[in-house]
């Protein structure tokens, strides 16, 4: 990828999107193009379509999605499925229709099944049930693997994918109702430490990591 080469980053305000951007900004690439929610709208495939025609983004990183914590998703299942689903079949149809020369779709560690071997080897997609607080994301996010992987076997297009696991930092969203679960414990944290607070109450019995830990020691 050359400094000049025009590259679009869906999402560049989200959390991974905007470290991607600042990434590249540093590296001093000349061409990055970027869109607002209210610039362009990435369920709307006619709006996305357009975009397309006009900008031709040689490079695509997919970070735009409907993303929320354990909370949101079991709150919220149609929106996290039919808003993913439009977003990412929308850009990587333009993309590819459009000349894109290569798109990076991102996903997550939930498309994993929920007893997954750890550390979690690629080849354990889709061989079992999903975590269902978060099926619905997760879902979603493996029909874009699926769909990229799909363009690259039907039309050699050099679409990709890569799993960010538990993200956070700058841009991270740390909304308690809303959020992931890493903001989530740093913002009870800091305000718990602010208040002069003794405890500090979260979700979970911490009972998967005390498994974990005691059938390590016992091999």
């Amino acid at each position: 990828m050359t400094k000049s080469e025009s590259v679009f980053i869906a999402g560049h305000r989200g959390l991974a999107g905007s470290a991607i951007l600042r990434e590249l900004q540093a590296e001093h690439y000349t061409n990055l193009l970027t869109r607002t929610r209210a610039e362009l709208d990435l369920t709307d495939r006619e709006g996305v379509r357009q975009f397309f025609a006009a900008a031709r983004p040689g490079v695509v990183v997919v970070a735009a999605a409907k993303v929320g914590g354990i909370q949101a998703n079991n709150n919220f299942p149609v929106e996290f499925l039919l808003d993913n689903l439009k977003i990412q079949n929308n850009v990587i149809e333009a993309a590819r229709d459009f000349g894109t020369r290569k798109l990076l779709f991102l996903g997550s560690s939930c498309i994993y099944p929920k007893f997954a071997p750890q550390p979690i080897p690629e080849s354990a997609l889709l061989t079992g049930e999903l975590e269902p607080t978060n099926d619905a994301y997760a879902i979603a996010k493996i029909a874009g693997i699926k769909l990229c992987q799909a363009y690259a076997k039907e039309y050699g297009a050099n679409f990709i994918s890569a799993m960010p696991t538990n993200l956070y930092g700058p841009g991270d969203n740390f909304d308690l109702q809303s959020s992931h679960v890493l903001p989530a414990l740093l913002r009870k944290v800091h305000e718990a430490k602010v208040r002069g607070a003794t405890e500090v109450v979260v979700w979970g019995t911490g009972r998967p990591l005390r498994d974990k830990i005691e059938r390590l020691l016992s091999e």
